[in-house]
């Protein structure tokens, strides 16, 4: 296939373009996507801004995202279980199968660069979801998805299939349980749902008091509460002083994660997501919970490939109004605006980047 590509490239800290690649030439073990939906996630914003590790500039942003497979080789179409015409979403990772972390199960621990944040001088370049095609790797990690499923919703898989696992598998919550998130962003939000599919008696979300329209969605996704001030305070009388049985702290700031510690009822397990920002209460005070409490605090990277066609199935499914989180669209050459919107506007919740959009 000939042709090219725009893709929005990030140089270095604030410095966006978007430039024209050649389409690559694709052989037996490798394919080509073009693409329809790329969610924009914090980790885009955080490298934007210069505050994340996982990134080779120059590349092209964007990892969260959907599209159909439009050449693919055979080996790759036999390994990967799909073929031209195939709607598809692409996991981040481009794991080695080789190193520790990999041999170990845990390939998003692989320090091989990633989609969305892989140089655009490897290859053919065409390694990020802001662009009109990606290339597929031999190493990547696709799922395949229903032809009729919208793609603005399917993009949400990542956030979705981290807030099950999340929840769930690594924060441990048992049906009957009571989970707390912090941040209702889009995977504060997803991690309500996380909640509600794993059988949660009480989902409790806190956020900012100007948090008000995502607090009100979280209430349409399935929480019980949604709290502000004197959130602990709160929480001690909704539980009777049992506090949280989970705790996910989805929010940028240290001082989050003491609200989060102070959440978490006796042997509680604190699930850590958001990047720590601002003054906390120091290892000291936070020693002091983990062995008061005997807590269990958990960082997460991502999630394993298991719980992405659980994800892929709950868009299908429409059970959840998903459709209100998408709150912002985005022709690729206003990819800056979509990065800057969450911090422009406080009723954005999730933009998107769509390459057709006029």
């Amino acid at each position: 296939m000939t042709g090219t590509s725009r893709g929005a490239v990030l140089h270095e800290t604030g410095r966006l373009t978007i430039e024209e690649f050649g389409l690559p030439v694709i052989g037996a073990d490798d394919g080509l996507l073009r693409i329809e939906a790329t969610g924009v996630c914090g980790t885009d914003v955080a490298a934007y801004h210069g505050v994340n590790p996982f990134y080779e500039l120059p590349c092209v942003l964007g990892h969260e995202l959907v599209g159909t497979v439009v050449e693919i080789g055979a080996q790759a179409s036999a390994r990967w279980g799909v073929s031209e015409g195939d709607r598809i979403v692409v996991e981040e990772y481009l794991p080695c199968g080789t190193c520790r972390s990999c041999l170990a199960g845990a390939y998003q621990m692989c320090r091989v660069f990633r989609y969305g944040g892989k140089s655009i001088h490897s290859g053919s370049g065409l390694y990020g979801g802001y662009a009109d095609y990606l290339y597929l790797h031999p190493q990547a990690i696709v799922h395949k998805v229903a032809p009729d499923a919208p793609a603005e919703l399917v993009q949400l898989y990542i956030p979705l299939s981290n807030g099950l696992d999340w929840v769930a598998s690594v924060g441990g919550l048992r049906p009957g349980g009571t989970a707390v998130i912090i941040g209702p962003g889009s995977h504060g939000l997803a991690c309500v749902i996380g909640a509600r599919e794993a059988g949660a008696g009480t989902v409790v979300v806190i956020g900012r008091p100007e948090d008000g329209p995502r607090l009100e969605l979280a209430k349409a996704l399935g929480a019980d509460h949604v709290l502000t001030t004197d959130a602990v305070e709160q929480l001690e009388e909704l539980t009777d002083g049992r506090l949280a049985d989970t705790v996910i702290n989805a929010a940028d700031s240290a001082a989050a994660l003491d609200t989060a510690l102070a959440a978490a009822g006796d042997r509680a397990t604190v699930v850590q997501v958001g990047l720590a920002k601002g003054g906390g209460g120091g290892a000291e005070a936070l020693v002091d919970t983990l062995n008061r409490k005997v807590l269990t605090l958990r960082g997460v990277r991502g999630r394993p490939s298991s719980a992405v066609p659980p994800a892929l199935r709950l868009i299908e499914s429409g059970r959840y109004p998903l459709e209100r989180l998408c709150t912002g669209r985005y022709p690729i050459e206003r990819t800056e605006e979509a990065l800057h919107a969450n911090a422009a506007d406080p009723t954005s919740i999730r933009s998107i980047v769509l390459p057709d959009l006029s």
